[in-house]
């Protein structure tokens, strides 16, 4: 379904209503949409109400025509609004890589929404400015590689080693394939800018203040978010970490069951009880 969320159009699926059972929210990533859950959805309706949001700019979601409205307090206040408004709360938020980032920006925000958090290869921003401001001018150049060629840039993403390190299913990165080339290439570059790591504020010193438990979960084979999951690791009040074998960054299609059943499934018994 469709609605106005402080004058944009946002898209998102409510997948099963069944009263005894948790809800699910699931955040996408960068140049996806929650059409890239769709493989869960069928386990995760045996144990919760999943949700799907398509993020701004992404999917069926309208974007802006300035990188600004993607910014970190503008889109936690449209999500906010979204969830708190039309879903029944509190409940469980998911969220992989882009997703995670934003999902740990609402907990901080109304951690009273949530039950729990699921964070899929996450981390909490970069704390150096030198790093950031480098980090800043990639996704900058990159903004302008995707409004200028927009296949040539879908090429070099698809190839870069962080999503190699291990192989989906080919129907799973087949359907990937899908969402990334029916993205709109302008509103990409705006959320790039909007919403890049660079740009999202470091909450690293926040972290301890999510009062919830929170599960991670990373790829054994993607050495850089194993290393900052087992940061957040140690900085969180409740955590738990799953680390999925042959796994990389896309742990949600290179091992989907896994997923299932070392975090989401257990994570929403678990704190249900």
């Amino acid at each position: 379904m469709n609605i106005r969320v402080r004058g944009i159009s946002y898209h998102f699926d409510i997948h099963q209503e069944i009263e005894t059972l948790p809800y699910l929210v699931l955040l996408h990533g960068f140049m996806g949409s929650g059409r890239q859950f769709d493989h869960l959805i069928p386990e995760l309706k045996k144990f919760c109400n999943p949700i799907t949001i398509d993020l701004l700019g992404h999917g069926q979601t309208n974007g802006a025509e300035l990188h600004y409205r993607f910014s970190t307090k503008e889109q936690v206040a449209d999500v906010t609004k979204l969830i708190s408004e039309q879903l029944q709360v509190p409940l469980f938020l998911y969220g992989y890589s882009m997703g995670a980032r934003l999902a740990l920006q609402l907990a901080l925000h109304r951690p009273d929404l949530y039950k729990g958090l699921i964070l899929e290869s996450s981390t909490f921003g970069i704390e150096g400015e030198t790093e950031r401001q480098a980090r800043q001018s990639l996704d900058a150049r990159r903004s302008d590689a995707i409004t200028g060629n927009f296949k040539g840039f879908l090429d070099d993403w698809t190839n870069m080693p962080l999503f190699n390190s291990a192989k989906p299913a080919p129907e799973l990165l087949e359907k990937m394939d899908d969402i990334q080339k029916n993205q709109n290439p302008f509103w990409l570059a705006n959320s790039l800018q909007g919403f890049g790591t660079g740009t999202m504020p470091c909450v690293r010193d926040r972290l301890s203040e999510i009062p919830i438990p929170v599960q991670l979960v990373v790829g054994e084979k993607d050495s850089k978010f194993l290393h900052i999951n087992r940061q957040m690791e140690k900085e969180l009040r409740e955590p738990e970490l799953a680390v999925v074998k042959e796994a990389g960054h896309r742990v949600h299609l290179d091992q989907p069951e896994e997923l299932i059943i070392e975090a989401v499934q257990r994570k929403c018994e678990s704190v249900s009880r």
